[in-house]
């Protein structure tokens, strides 16, 4: 992204069968220039001295599965079909699924199922394993670079429902790094007495730096955030302690609270009624993120013994192994995972009647 932002492509699953109202938003914060025509999506991609290539969504896809499919054939036997489960966010549609598991086969996976992903994070710590007549309710906190997740899942008899869901796509990791970088910018002002600012390259650089500042205060007290030549050849150094990176992060932990209660509230559910909290998404490494989530769900068993960045991955892993039948220590088989709406249904009788009720938010759609 710093050597070729024009160059660069990202957040193409959020691409994927987006409606026309979600990918203008898209190419609006694309730096990229994104191009929408005839309800497809085309990147044009500057290549340096080959200039500038066109790339449809549906081939940067495909792209991103032969580098997969690569991968698995370099650790695998030359004869293995590849079975994969493949996670998608639970927001997307059976359209936007039968694209995903079209290009995943043509590469030359055989996929198996495709999972949603806060399932896929239930999976990878064995939940729901144990027969049980009482449900259990589980909430998936997956906080990325540019969104946050939450979503809430019932577990009854094997079956994985998830009862609700709220995205929150102006809350992630990035504001955290933005606010550390404009520490470090405020500090490197007070130092050198120019503002680095007004050098958009200079600020990339500080961005980079504090990216990798805040994975070193993840399991560090102190970090050092370093980058070169960031304003007419002046370098930047600024040590920064957890205690100050965290006091810089108050306002954006009031907001990481915020769709846990929205869950919580239109699933008519208190705090005190939920089992387990699985954290997910790189954000979750900030030590201030999970203490928050933490205390807000005070009465919950917080599980993030497993990579925040990998948990959705081994849970997919895990319920590909069980239905290729490699792995007899393992029990849990998603034979329902249910979409369930996310918005209640109401009738009204007559035009002067009263909207009644009738099918609440988070039941599920039956398929």
């Amino acid at each position: 992204m710093l050597r070729n932002p024009t160059g660069t492509i990202c957040r193409i699953k959020s691409v994927v069968g987006a409606s026309e109202e979600d990918l203008k938003l898209l190419a609006e914060q694309s730096v990229c220039k994104m191009v929408c025509e005839g309800g497809r999506v085309r990147f044009e991609v500057s290549s340096g001295e080959n200039g500038r290539q066109m790339h449809y969504s549906e081939d940067v896809l495909r792209y991103l599965f032969d580098k997969m499919f690569e991968i698995a054939s370099s650790r695998g036997d030359s004869n293995d079909s590849f079975p994969v489960v493949v996670t998608v966010p639970p927001t997307f549609t059976e359209e936007q699924r039968k694209i995903i598991r079209i290009i995943a086969t043509k590469v030359g996976f055989k996929v198996l199922r495709i999972v949603n992903e806060p399932t896929a994070a239930v999976l990878a710590y064995h939940l729901g394993s144990r027969p049980s007549t009482t449900p259990c309710r589980y909430v998936v906190y997956r906080m990325g670079g540019s969104t946050t997740d939450v979503t809430l899942i019932k577990v009854l008899g094997g079956a994985y429902s998830l009862e609700s869901h709220v995205t929150r796509s102006d809350l992630g990791g990035k504001l955290i790094t933005k606010e550390l970088a404009e520490h470090c910018a405020t500090e490197f002002q007070r130092q050198m007495r120019v503002d680095m600012r007004e050098s958009r390259r200079g600020m990339a650089k500080l961005m980079n730096a504090a990216e990798t500042a805040k994975h070193v205060l993840s399991t560090l007290e102190t970090a050092q955030c370093f980058a070169e030549s960031v304003y007419e050849g002046l370098d930047l150094s600024v040590n920064v302690s957890r205690a100050r990176f965290e006091s810089l992060l108050g306002p954006i932990i009031s907001r990481c609270i915020e769709p846990l209660q929205e869950i919580l509230t239109k699933a008519s559910l208190t705090p005190n009624d939920i089992h387990k909290v699985v954290l997910c998404g790189g954000s979750c490494r900030v030590q201030k993120v999970r203490r928050a989530v933490a205390a807000y769900l005070s009465q919950a068993d917080i599980l993030d013994s497993k990579s925040p960045d990998e948990v959705i991955a081994l849970g997919a892993a895990a319920q590909a192994a069980l239905l290729c039948g490699r792995n007899s220590q393992q029990d849990v088989l998603v034979r329902c995972s249910a979409p369930c709406l996310s918005k209640g249904i109401y009738i009204k009788p007559s035009k002067n009647g009263t909207l009644t009720l009738a099918i609440p938010s988070g039941t599920a759609v039956p398929t």
